[in-house]
């Protein structure tokens, strides 16, 4: 019957946790790929991962102190909820980068239009793909070209526009009107004269796909008419050829989605810190996160208020969270795709509404929750307390703890950007339900990872010890980022996300319940904290920043298959340790510390302390 009544009061907690998880989870999963269709580079998104921990260390004590100062937890945590929602759906409106759509325009016997990727990187298999598969249409292009003296004669020497030569003074006055790639309205008339000595040429082509030619890593797209605009003249329209060979760079934009795929670059390669669209993104993407980490650190807090003297019961309650991410991820997977009629650029318009009306949606939901406005104050003694994080152990579980940040950071800023880039690479068919697949990878972690785990986490611990659990947790990254490494069809890695229950229920299980074994009576929030700002505010700091810069590098197979080296490597390291301490017991931890480190774990103790 008690368990009942606590089930019953609880419910607008459980009910917070499923809304708020599953509001944040569509943008927080998908913010990564956003930033990559924006053009952010690998490097770019790592430092903005590597600095978001460190802003959330900062922000949650800060607001701590005000909440126990002038007891407006229940206000601070509504407004925090509320701001997430409205910094969700205004991410929205962020502008994507410039990118330099360049291309030669090659002009002999034929002109074509010269597409090679940047840095000779080789063309995706996908993208070779969509072109040949479109091949026998025609599509328009604006060009923007590098004028020259060459380019001048040729035009009107053999492209028979006489308004590019030099005439005589009556033909000087004529106009001419022309158009501008990426200006949807006309450029106002120049004379002849001023346009005459212009930097650049402008004008539409037409492509003749039956004619484009793949050679090596290029692709060549033959123009089979050029137009030009008059002022109070028909467009003149005709072949292009030229009698010396005509080189000449030229920006474009086409109405064929397939070929300005193969045109833009991934990523900007200037300074993005001079662009405005960037401190944008990063101020809306930092004010997003700040909330979540000030959402969860209150909504805790709150919930361990309503639990009572049954904090036991903290996993029942937070596991709904986990539902809820997976719930939502799934649903928002599939209306990305359904939405979207670019295999390539997706439309995340759903996802920014979805963001918002369940954020609402939670904002009410936790408006009816009682909440109990505190002020805790603990006496900690601090001479025990640095003397206990100078202990052998305990600056190896520290070390672990970032150890496991840094591997969880490559998983989540970089996996479904891999995703993407394994199904350009191998598997074109997957792109059209690509951000259902990641949706179903993160309903996949949640369900058959977390959940299960986080109930099975004390049995687990119990039977094997923590520092097993440890090495457990570092041989199954090495295993899982080996896998991504090796991953050929993205399908499979719905097998792999398997291993999240480990890699996250149980790491996390292990994190929270070893650091509050190491707590000096009165210090285990102080401990908690400090493992868990660790963990992220160093650990996925870390693996997001050197993850990006990898990445950039080596490309997503080789990064990964680095990491799991690195995730050998330490696990092997652990396993040694374990040893050497086990054999001198003067490396254990100081007399001041009660309990089995080896096998007790925080849900049992506080069973036991009920029981008694």
């Amino acid at each position: 019957m008690p368990l009942i009544q606590v089930d019953v009061k609880m419910l607008p907690m459980k009910v917070h946790y499923f809304l708020f998880m599953g509001g944040v989870a569509p943008m927080t999963s998908f913010l990564p790929t956003i930033a990559k269709q924006l053009g952010y580079s690998t490097i770019v998104v790592g430092t903005i991962y590597s600095i978001l921990p460190i802003l959330s260390l900062i922000i949650k004590p800060i607001i701590g102190a005000i909440v126990d100062h002038f007891r407006v937890k229940k206000l601070i945590f509504l407004t925090f909820i509320f701001l997430s929602g409205l910094t969700a759906f205004l991410l929205m409106f962020v502008p994507s980068i410039p990118l330099d759509s360049s291309v030669e325009l090659n002009c002999n016997s034929a002109t074509y239009l010269n597409v090679c990727p940047e840095d000779n990187a080789p063309l995706s298999k996908c993208s070779s793909k969509r072109v040949k598969d479109v091949n026998g249409g025609k599509f328009g292009c604006d060009l923007k070209c590098e004028n020259s003296v060459h380019f001048r004669n040729e035009m009107c020497s053999n492209w028979g526009f006489k308004d590019y030569c030099q005439l005589s003074n009556s033909s000087i006055l004529n106009a001419i009107e022309y158009y501008e790639p990426n200006n949807s309205k006309t450029i106002r008339p120049r004379s002849n004269n001023n346009y005459y000595n212009d930097d650049y040429v402008y004008l539409s082509a037409t492509l003749e796909m039956n004619h484009s030619v793949n050679v090596n890593n290029c692709f060549y797209f033959r123009i089979s008419f050029a137009s030009f605009y008059f002022n109070y003249s028909e467009v003149v329209n005709h072949t292009p050829v030229c009698n010396s060979s005509l080189r000449s760079q030229c920006k474009v934009q086409c109405n064929s989605e397939v070929i300005m795929d193969l045109i833009t670059p991934q990523k900007y390669k200037g300074s993005v810190l001079e662009l405005s669209h960037f401190w944008i993104f990063f101020l809306l993407i930092s004010l997003f996160w700040v909330c979540q980490a000030i959402i969860y650190s209150l909504g805790d807090s709150i919930c361990f208020d309503q639990l009572g003297n049954k904090p036991n019961l903290y996993g029942k309650q937070r596991c709904w969270g986990a539902i809820g991410w997976g719930i939502f991820s799934i649903f928002a997977g599939w209306l990305l795709d359904l939405f979207s009629s670019s295999e390539v650029n997706k439309n995340y318009l759903p996802i920014y509404y979805l963001c918002l009306l369940v954020l609402l949606g939670n904002f009410f939901v936790a408006s009816k929750l009682k909440v109990t406005e505190t002020k805790i104050s603990t006496n900690i003694m601090c001479k025990d307390f640095g003397k206990l994080l100078v202990e052998v152990k305990v600056l190896g579980f520290l070390t672990w703890a970032i150890v496991v940040g840094i591997c969880t950071g490559m998983i989540w800023q970089y996996l479904f950007w891999y995703i993407e880039d394994v199904a350009s690479t191998n598997e074109c068919n997957t792109q059209r339900f690509i951000k259902t697949l990641q949706g179903l990878a993160s309903g996949v972690q949640c369900f058959g990872g977390e959940v299960p785990f986080f109930f099975w986490s004390g049995w687990i611990i119990k039977r094997l010890g923590h520092l097993n659990c440890m090495s457990l947790v570092l041989g199954v990254f090495a295993f899982r980022f080996f896998a991504y490494s090796v991953l050929t069809n993205p399908i499979w890695v719905l097998v792999i996300e398997l291993t999240n229950g480990i890699n996250f229920g149980l790491a996390y299980a292990v994190l929270m319940s070893y650091a509050s074994i190491l707590a000096l009576p009165g210090s285990e929030s102080t401990m908690i904290g400090l493992v868990g700002g660790v963990f992220e505010g160093i650990g996925v700091s870390l693996g997001s920043l050197i993850g990006g810069c990898l990445y950039d590098k080596y490309g997503g197979a080789q990064t990964f298959r680095l990491f799991a080296y690195g995730s050998a490597l330490m696990c092997a390291i652990h396993l040694l340790c374990q040893k050497l301490l086990k054999a001198n017991r003067k490396l254990g931890l100081p007399s001041f510390i009660s309990g089995s480190t080896e096998y007790a774990s925080p849900n049992e103790a506080i069973h036991m302390l009920i029981d008694n």
